[in-house]
């Protein structure tokens, strides 16, 4: 028995061949900025000068990781000590509040439901501006020179929490019912029912959530003076102000001998940068498409 499946006109075809081309378009030139990176940061500064930069290393070297590590080696440990500390104890107090707040308004039967999605909807466009958020964080909650600062402020992202209540809408409503029949609690539901259920979603909002923390400088930059709480992207801006420094002075007697490699370091650091998100990113890319697909369509 012969299986008659939905046949395609050519138009069609065509139309899908045209997306495929442009998706392609669209992908290498996503890719494009992330392989000059690493291709000037393995280049040496002479031929960066004096060539231009290319998707092709020139001169192949590691100079200017050689360069970085054995002027900053304890700093930078210290900065990816801090950042790690702050993605991961962050991530999971972002993800905590806003599991608790999605599953709140989510739950069938909560009259109020409506009320807490618009204040937090509210939050969203409109907010008191810079000056009144730093004085909030630095003069009641003390958050200035504390790890605290790093990661409280950013404590739940509107955005991600609609993500997770759309998500938490799609278990549906008789799984609540039953484990209220069985005497369960809201307590037990959360943890018992809900976030078993959800864990495509979790992982998905987490990744937001780690993203955001791993590239922040915005932070360190605010309310950071001690250098022990430095964190990485806040270091390597530092460090690239201190490069542009001793080439505004090389003519000095200190920095006569020097010569930072301006160029290729801004792409090493970069990379020091971004390594690890690309590392990790492969393991969990199934789970943050699925998230994101099922978190959007309901609503």
């Amino acid at each position: 028995m012969r299986k008659h499946g939905i046949s395609e006109t050519k138009g069609d075809q065509a139309l899908t061949a045209l997306f495929y081309v442009l998706l392609t378009l669209f992908s290498l030139l996503c890719l494009y900025p992330l392989v000059l990176a690493f291709s000037v940061a393995f280049s040496s500064e002479q031929a960066v000068s004096a060539n231009g930069f290319s998707i092709i290393p020139q001169q192949p070297t590691l100079d200017t990781f050689r360069y970085l590590l054995s002027q900053k080696m304890n700093i930078l440990i210290q900065g990816y000590g801090m950042t790690i500390f702050v993605t991961l104890v962050g991530t999971a107090c972002s993800l905590a509040i806003t599991l608790m707040y999605a599953f709140a308004i989510s739950m069938p039967g909560f009259r109020h439901a409506n009320k807490f999605s618009f204040f937090a909807y509210f939050t969203m466009l409109f907010n008191g501006g810079m000056l009144p958020w730093y004085i909030l964080c630095t003069q009641y909650y003390h958050l200035a020179n504390t790890v605290w600062g790093l990661f409280l402020p950013y404590g739940m992202n509107v955005f991600n929490m609609f993500l997770m209540r759309n998500y938490l809408k799609t278990i549906p409503a008789s799984i609540y019912e039953a484990a209220r029949i069985d005497g369960a609690g809201y307590g037990t539901i959360f943890f018992r029912v809900t976030l078993p259920l959800s864990q495509v979603g979790m992982i998905t909002v987490g990744l937001f959530y780690g993203l955001s923390y791993w590239n922040d400088f915005y932070l360190p930059l605010m309310l950071i003076t001690d250098d022990s709480l430095t964190t990485m992207q806040y270091l390597l801006y530092r460090m690239m102000g201190n490069l542009q420094f001793l080439v505004s002075n090389s003519n000095s007697s200190m920095v006569s001998n020097i010569t930072p490699p301006m160029q290729t370091a801004k792409m090493a650091m970069s990379v020091l940068a971004i390594g690890p998100i690309i590392l990790v990113y492969p393991f969990i890319q199934k789970y943050f498409v699925k998230g994101v697909i099922v978190g959007a369509i309901k609503g």
